[in-house]
């Protein structure tokens, strides 16, 4: 606001003066010249405020300029490490499926008669290698064969039993707690 106050006042006294100029001046060859020297004058006061804003804070001005630079930089960089770590995260949680499904196949076959058809993990999100395991869903189906198995009608009780064994059998396979292993289990009869 003082910058506007003293921008105002400058150009009040400034057009008093070029009256009082123009009154003391005689008419003649001369006056055309010193009008032409006043309006560039005139000029230059009412481009003063500009004169100082660019004058005086051009470094400060490509100071922010950088900085702004720096941090769209590093936020774009953030963002990419990010980026990166959820592939690797990615990547991890299904080489680990892979693992799991290929240490726990062939014992699985022998054992119960099935065969893994998907398994989905959930890991902490802390910064260990490997990452700890919250959670495993397995998805197992019964092997079909060309031998015609006979229909079996089971209750509720005895699924839950057959599942916590495979969850408990899959647990020692994995040194896992049994608890972090949810069965879901197709039958094909």
């Amino acid at each position: 606001m003082e910058l506007l106050t003293e921008w105002i006042s400058h150009i009040i006294t400034f057009i008093l003066l070029v009256v009082i100029i123009d009154l003391i001046l005689p008419n003649g060859s001369f006056q055309k010249y010193v009008k032409m020297v006043v309006g560039l004058l005139f000029i230059f006061i009412l481009f003063s405020p500009l004169f100082r804003l660019f004058h005086g804070d051009v470094d400060t001005w490509l100071a922010s300029l950088q900085q702004q630079q720096n941090e769209a930089l590093e936020n774009n960089i953030e963002t990419k490490k990010k980026e990166i770590q959820a592939s690797q995260r990615a990547y991890i949680l299904e080489q680990m499926a892979v693992q799991l499904k290929n240490i726990a196949a062939e014992e699985l076959m022998r054992t119960y008669g099935l065969t893994v058809t998907d398994i989905s993990l959930t890991i902490g999100e802390t910064e260990q290698n490997p990452p700890p395991i919250e959670a495993i869903t397995v998805e197992l189906a019964e092997e079909t064969s060309s031998v015609v198995k006979p229909i079996r009608i089971e209750s509720s009780p005895q699924i839950t039993n057959e599942h916590d064994d495979i969850a408990r059998f899959l647990a020692n396979m994995w040194g896992v707690d049994p608890q972090t292993i949810t069965i879901r289990l197709e039958r094909r009869e």
